[in-house]
C-alpha cells in the first residue's frame, strides 16, 4: 500500500507541475489548446480587438462575460481574452471578460 501512495503522491505532484507549466486551468483548457491573456484594449476594429499589441479576431461564436459584445467595449478597457491559435498566425477569441466582471452573472 506504501508503494502506491509514494507513486500516486508522485503523479499528483507531476499532473500540478503541467497545470503550472502550461498556464492551464482545467484539463479541458489542454485538450481544448487554450490560452488566456489580460491586458488593455488598445484598437478595436470590426471583428477584431488589438490587447498588448496582439489581434485577437472575434466571430458569432465568441461569448462575452460582463458586456454582451463588442460594441460594448471601449479603448482602454482591460479585459481577459480566452483564445485559440487558429494555425495561420492569427488567434480566435473564444471568450472576452471584461476586467472584474463577475463571473455568475
Amino acid at each position: 500500500m506504501k508503494r502506491f501512495t509514494t507513486w500516486g503522491l508522485k503523479g499528483l505532484m507531476l499532473v500540478l507541475l503541467f497545470f503550472a507549466a502550461t498556464a492551464c486551468d482545467t484539463v479541458e483548457d489542454i485538450f481544448e489548446n487554450e490560452k488566456e491573456v489580460a491586458g488593455v484594449v488598445e484598437v478595436i476594429d470590426g471583428n477584431a480587438l488589438t490587447v498588448d499589441g496582439i489581434v485577437y479576431l472575434v466571430d458569432d461564436k465568441t461569448e462575452y462575460e460582463g458586456i454582451t459584445g463588442i460594441g460594448d467595449l471601449a479603448v482602454g478597457d482591460e479585459v481577459e481574452i480566452e483564445y485559440k491559435d487558429r494555425g495561420d498566425g492569427t488567434r480566435a477569441a473564444v471568450e472576452v471578460e471584461l476586467a472584474g466582471a463577475d463571473d455568475d452573472d
